[in-house]
């Protein structure tokens, strides 16, 4: 059995709508995302919100310019509101899972 830790990171700035709006969608992506039965995968998923004013070194040294961004396992992934398709192949591409687009 293989297992997986993945970390999503929404940075965001007080009073930012998208940003919450971005925290969702990640959620929702995971939950829906799921795995198929056969592969026998356990995957851990941490998704936390950063706030850019609290961790400014932090999200200066991934090359935050703007909020919502998102970061896959410290990586700048996005630097704006992806799409849950983008997202969802974002995340599959780091756990190396084949495409299982929802419809």
């Amino acid at each position: 059995m293989s297992e997986y830790d993945l970390k999503i990171e929404i940075f965001s700035a007080p009073c930012c709508n998208q940003c919450d709006k971005a925290f969702v969608l990640a959620e929702k992506v995971v939950n829906e995302l799921g795995l198929p039965p056969s592969t026998g995968q356990s995957i851990t998923i941490d998704i936390r919100k950063i706030s850019v004013v609290e961790e400014l070194d932090y999200a200066v040294a991934l090359g935050v310019l703007a909020t919502p961004s998102i970061a896959i396992n410290s990586e700048l992934v996005f630097t704006s509101m992806p799409t849950a398709k983008a997202l969802r192949l974002a995340i599959q591409s780091q756990l190396a899972l084949p495409d299982q687009e929802k419809t």
